[in-house]
């Protein structure tokens, strides 16, 4: 039974490695949607939890009814308690954020270290609960990219599907987060993966949808923000659209700029960091309540168009300012979610404008809130697709998407072609001399496993084998052989070669000797073309193959499953010219 348990494992790891393994890849995204749904269900109400149980009211953001002390000592007490626990974990442990993602995804093989999950996740919860300026969707895309990733780490799936499951992770977190399946989605491909397959589509829409599922079983269909349905009064208002598309534009690249050169400045000390981040929060705080924890309540009230213009632009400015340089001093919060706060703000102070200089063709300022919101995101994340689907389902309202798209493009273009900043996250990744720039083949290669084109018809010979053993491994014309030499390790041979030797009867004898009173041949001495292989494991991709075939100097390598690499564990073979005759002529 056990050895029956084995071989179904390794069957199910040998089809996993397959160009061709989508319905199980869509079984694993949607149970890495499961798994992802629940962790964040348990950081929210880790956070929510305690803030409706302490604030009056039992106000989850009711931070402004807290008086000055409590204001300033909460984020301080957060900022002492943060230090204390980061002070304890190793440099590589206390990095989180989207851009730890991206970095792992970049130079990890999507492989995300447990202990980097767990201060990502305790340090979320301490940043939220104890007011700071900050989000939760960037805290839950690292939890949700860690939970799928070692989820495909614990079912040995290859380097390639494990990204893949990262990427499910990160669209169940996101969906989950906001109630936003596509936009949940289009993130993920456009801002994780940065690319579209149908292989790669499919799970990750499932985690989505399971995400979303889960997530509405909890607290509602609902949207996270009450959106009026509103709509373009008139033609005549597109100059205020593209006003306010070059706005966010603007504010999107200070954002970027602040927090990037904030942490080019920022201290080495941690506990000077987290010390400035508390101080800088709780005066903040006192100043500005509304600052305070994730803000969700002030994004309705700009919606909703239940703000002045002064209060719109304060807070803006404000929420910028403090996200920023919390940001660029190394809080393990989110940058999302103040975002969207900022862009709603900004947004509803050009729609105060208009409705001052133009009532008549203005629409309603929770319009461009709304409009807002989509492009300060978009313009950081330099994101088009996802600004655009978040503003679709955040509003259901389709008549919003034309004023959308001409808003996002031209923020978009802004902040990159007129304030040359590129997307937040990459950006940060430069500053600890890290980038993500890939190649086409580097992106292909990576997203194809090495046993997708690897030749599986591989016949294992000992160093001495009898004759009748080798005329059974060339039944079927193999290329080569694969010689097994328990000191040297695996060499490949010409099969012509050794087929031509034994069709010699007389070449045959003379090669031929006793070993055991048997009659043998030894394969490392007989005339012909042999090359010592490599070893890689069956979970590897097909650019870590030529990685290693490049530091190895060797043309060819072995695919092996299991921990060992062995000879009985060999189940294929890559060739060097293989893998560029792939991305050559493949596509």
């Amino acid at each position: 039974m056990a050895s029956f348990i084995r071989r179904m494992k390794l069957q199910l790891r040998v089809n996993l490695a397959q160009n061709n393994a989508l319905p199980l890849l869509a079984l694993f995204g949607a149970l890495a949607g499961a798994f992802t749904s629940g962790t964040i269900l348990i950081f929210r109400m880790a956070i929510e939890g305690p803030l409706e149980t302490y604030l009056p009211e039992g106000n989850g953001e009711n931070f402004e009814a807290l008086s000055a002390w409590l204001r300033f000592s909460l984020p301080l007490s957060g900022a002492i308690l943060l230090a204390m626990i980061f002070h304890k974990l190793s440099v590589q442990s206390r990095i989180v954020g989207i851009s730890h993602v991206l970095e792992r995804l970049k130079n990890h093989q999507g492989h995300m270290p447990l202990s980097n999950f767990f201060a990502q996740f305790f340090g979320g919860i301490i940043c939220a609960i104890s007011g700071q300026s900050t989000g939760r969707e960037g805290p839950a895309v690292h939890l949700g990219a860690a939970t799928g990733s070692i989820m495909g780490r614990r079912f040995k799936l290859s380097s390639n599907h494990t990204q893949l499951l990262l990427a499910s992770g990160v669209a169940a977190a996101i969906s989950a987060s906001f109630n936003t399946p596509i936009a949940a989605v289009v993130f993920a491909m456009e801002v994780i993966i940065v690319g579209y397959s149908l292989q790669s589509l499919i799970p990750v829409i499932l985690a989505s949808v399971i995400g979303a599922m889960i997530t509405r079983s909890v607290y509602g269909s609902e949207p996270a923000f009450t959106v009026p349905a509103l709509e373009m009064n008139s033609l005549l208002e597109f100059p205020f659209l593209i006003a306010e598309a070059l706005f966010m534009g603007a504010l999107a690249a200070l954002f970027i700029w602040v927090c990037v050169n904030t942490a080019q400045k920022a201290p080495k000390s941690l506990w000077a960091r987290f010390l400035i981040i508390g101080l800088l929060n709780g005066l903040i705080a006192v100043l500005i309540p509304q600052m305070m924890g994730i803000g969700y309540d002030t994004v309705n009230l700009a919606l909703l168009g239940g703000l002045p213009w002064i209060a719109l632009f304060v807070f803006a400015i404000a929420k910028l300012l403090i996200t920023s340089l919390n940001l660029g001093l190394g809080q393990p919060g989110g940058a999302i979610g103040p975002m969207l706060f900022i862009g709603a703000c900004a947004g509803g102070v050009i729609g105060e404008v208009g409705n001052y200089f133009a009532p008549d063709e203005a629409s309603a300022t929770g319009y461009y809130a709304m409009l807002g919101m989509a492009a300060m995101m978009s313009a950081c994340l330099q994101a088009p697709l996802t600004g655009l689907m978040t503003l679709l389902e955040l509003t259901n309202n389709p008549n919003i998407i034309l004023p959308g798209m001409l808003v996002v493009v031209i923020a978009n273009l802004t902040t990159s072609e007129v304030f040359k900043q590129k997307a937040l996250f990459p950006r940060l990744l430069q500053l600890r001399g890290l980038s993500l720039d890939t190649s086409p083949v580097e992106h292909m290669l990576r997203q194809n496993s090495v046993l997708s084109i690897a030749d599986k018809d591989v016949k294992i010979l000992n160093k001495f084998t009898g004759p009748d053993a080798i005329k059974l491994a060339l039944v079927g014309n193999p290329q080569y052989l694969i010689i097994a030499d328990d000191k040297k390790g695996l060499f490949r041979i010409s099969a012509s070669d050794v087929a031509s030797l034994l069709m010699d009867e007389q070449q045959t004898k003379q090669w031929t000797e006793q070993q055991d009173e048997k009659d043998v041949i030894n394969l490392m001495a007989i005339p012909g073309f042999r090359e010592q292989c490599g070893q890689i494991s069956i979970q590897a991709n097909l650019q870590e193959a030529l990685d290693l075939m490049e530091s190895s100097q060797k043309d060819c390598l072995t695919v092996h499953y299991g921990n060992e690499f062995s000879s009985a564990s060999v189940i294929g073979i890559v060739e060097h010219d293989k893998i560029h005759n792939f991305y050559r002529y493949s596509n």
